[in-house]
């Protein structure tokens, strides 16, 4: 293919944002829409130098993705003032005032751009957003499951407890409390709601106990050891509190991946722990989407309970 050939294809750029869940849903919503418009892929990761709230580091270069283009440009300012400028061309992209490209800006982590299933794009294309929904990616889900496959080969420590996951009924459990503790302990949630509690667990499982007889609950998550309030009695438990440090999230990722049956959380880590197993009978329990100030619609064929 010429140069000139090359620069005629159209070319999907998105921004890579937020930590590894968020990071997937934004890879998996372009990709996707490249594969349908025969688009190059490009990552743009100039969030990242200026996240001064969390200080998240880019972790995509730990899966298999396919062949794509990385945008990543110095930071001349500080980086609060690097963060405010980013906003800033969101805010010119949102207004159509970005040349050369067309944006896709999200109005909102509930609002569902269908003209991203249905459009076929020329040229150059912007997205900007979280892109938390499966519709936007799902009919890629056969190529996402061979590309989100984490590149390094995994430990012997983890191997093996892979290996021992496998072989059995192992059930992922996770839990995210950390972002609604309060000050006596409780965790709050957006519009004054409770977060997920210990009985939402309990009620999860024996969902799951109908269906299945679990084996091994493998605990997970910011608070794995509160997990341990919810395991029935006679039902063994091990509590994965050993991945901290750098690229951590990725090894409990793949930990989940590797469980046969997964309990999720409102967490788009979790999410991502339940979407990418590949296990035809896999059985995932999930919270139904209420007020909770972190929440992803939940895929097809996962069981729902309220809490």
């Amino acid at each position: 293919m010429s140069s000139r050939e090359h620069s005629r294809r159209p070319r999907v750029v998105v921004k890579v944002v937020g930590g590894l869940g968020n990071q997937l849903f934004c890879y998996a919503t372009a990709r996707a829409l490249a594969l349908r418009c025969e688009a190059e892929l490009e990552l743009d990761v100039d969030f990242f130098r200026s996240d001064v709230r969390y200080e998240r580091e880019y972790r995509l270069d730990r899966f298999d993705l396919a062949p794509h283009r990385l945008r990543s440009t110095r930071r001349w300012l500080p980086r609060a003032l690097d963060l405010r400028w980013w906003r800033v061309k969101r805010l010119l992209a949102r207004h159509g005032l970005v040349p050369g490209q067309r944006a896709v800006v999200e109005e909102g982590a509930k609002h569902f751009h269908d003209e991203l299933l249905g459009m076929r794009w020329t040229g150059t294309v912007l997205l900007d957003g979280y892109w938390q929904d499966e519709r936007y990616f799902r009919d890629a889900r056969a190529q996402l499951l061979s590309e989100l496959r984490v590149a390094r080969e995994p430990d012997e420590r983890h191997r093996s407890l892979g290996q021992a996951m496998q072989a059995s009924h192992s059930v992922a459990v996770h839990c995210r409390r950390h972002h609604h503790r309060l000050a006596d302990g409780s965790v709050h949630a957006a519009n004054g709601r409770t977060g997920l509690d210990v009985q939402y667990y309990r009620r999860a499982l024996e969902q799951l106990s109908a269906r299945v007889r679990p084996d091994h609950l493998y605990l997970f998550g910011d608070e794995p050891q509160w997990l341990s309030a919810a395991v029935p009695e006679g039902v063994q438990a091990t509590v994965v509190d050993w991945n901290g440090g750098p690229g951590g999230e990725v090894r409990d990722l793949w930990l989940m991946t590797q469980c046969r049956h997964c309990i999720v959380s409102n967490s788009t880590l979790s999410w991502w722990g339940a979407w990418l197993g590949s296990e035809a009978d896999r059985i995932v329990i999930a919270p139904r989407p209420q007020d909770l100030e972190y929440w992803v619609p939940n895929a097809r064929g996962w069981q729902e309970i309220d809490w």
